[in-house]
């Protein structure tokens, strides 16, 4: 994929710099799904890497940097939160947003023990995740 740097300037003092697109990392297991959430990320200006398992995801992060990494959880299973929290632990840095079933109980109790920075259940629209992730993302760029 083309990556598309941009300058990004201070209103008030005209200071510039170059800003790479918003890198996230997508970790859902139905790749039919996440070919779609991907493809409304782009849309949206970020630069979006998919993966289906829990060992690519975290090679991923081993080897690439990443503003926030997203993944669709069963927080229900053990296994699932075990590779989230070795995920967590190898990318550090990047804003960890959780998708899971909103009728899992504790699910909140199970994203602050995981390390994540936001959580999202059905429904919620592509705009208020993007919006999360541009917040996260804003933590890591350079201030004018």
């Amino acid at each position: 994929m083309m990556s598309r740097t941009h300058i990004v300037r201070n209103a008030s003092t005209g200071a510039g710099v170059r800003v790479e697109p918003q890198r996230i990392l997508l970790l859902d297991p139905d790749a039919e799904a996440a070919n779609i959430m991907a493809s409304q990320l782009r849309h949206a200006g970020f630069e979006t890497q998919i993966t289906t398992s829990a060992p690519s995801a975290l090679l991923a992060t081993q080897t690439g940097d990443f503003e926030a990494i997203v993944v669709v959880a069963d927080l229900t299973n053990t296994e699932c939160c075990s590779n989230l929290r070795e995920i967590r632990l190898s990318a550090p840095h990047s804003g960890l947003v959780i998708i899971a079933d909103p009728l899992i109980s504790r699910a909140e109790d199970s994203l602050r023990e995981l390390g994540g920075d936001a959580l999202f259940t059905a429904p919620f629209t592509v705009a208020e995740l993007t919006q999360r992730l541009s917040t996260l993302s804003n933590r890591r760029r350079p201030t004018l």
